[in-house]
């Protein structure tokens, strides 16, 4: 699988956290830190990183205050990168796979001592939807 940190020569920025503050509050009132987006070219999605210290198996975090807060997420860094760069199903990219989890996890390997959360999300209309595509058998 090919991984690019950056699509467009120029705009650093756009691999650096969603926040110049070391956190972000979410909408379920926990505190997120972001990684640095990876622009996955072979899924065309971008791969959306928090660090979220409070979320561990046992949390009281529940599910949909989990998918509310992968969306806002997702929500957020599609406003900014097409305010950067335009529109960006229109440039191919597809969605975005966006990952909780209480420790940072070299992306690609697995920690078993780590509690992680993913959701899928396609780009429609200027905004992230669940992708249940995903979740089909057939």
């Amino acid at each position: 699988m090919r991984l690019v940190q950056l699509i467009i020569p120029g705009l650093a920025l756009l691999c650096a956290p969603l926040s110049a503050e070391p956190g972000l509050t979410l909408p379920s009132g926990a505190q997120a830190a972001p990684l640095p987006v990876i622009w996955d070219e072979d899924a065309a999605i971008l791969r959306l990183r928090y660090i979220v210290p409070a979320l561990d198996a046992d949390s009281a975090m529940r599910e949909e205050e989990a998918h509310d807060d992968m969306q806002w997420l997702c929500n957020t860094a599609l406003a900014k990168f097409e305010a950067e760069l335009g529109d960006l199903p229109a440039q191919g990219w597809t969605g975005a796979a966006v990952t909780l989890m209480d420790r940072e996890v070299v992306f690609g390997t697995v920690d078993s001592s780590a509690f992680q959360l993913f959701e899928w999300f396609q780009f429609a209309q200027g905004s992230c939807t669940l992708d249940l595509d995903i979740y089909d058998e057939d």
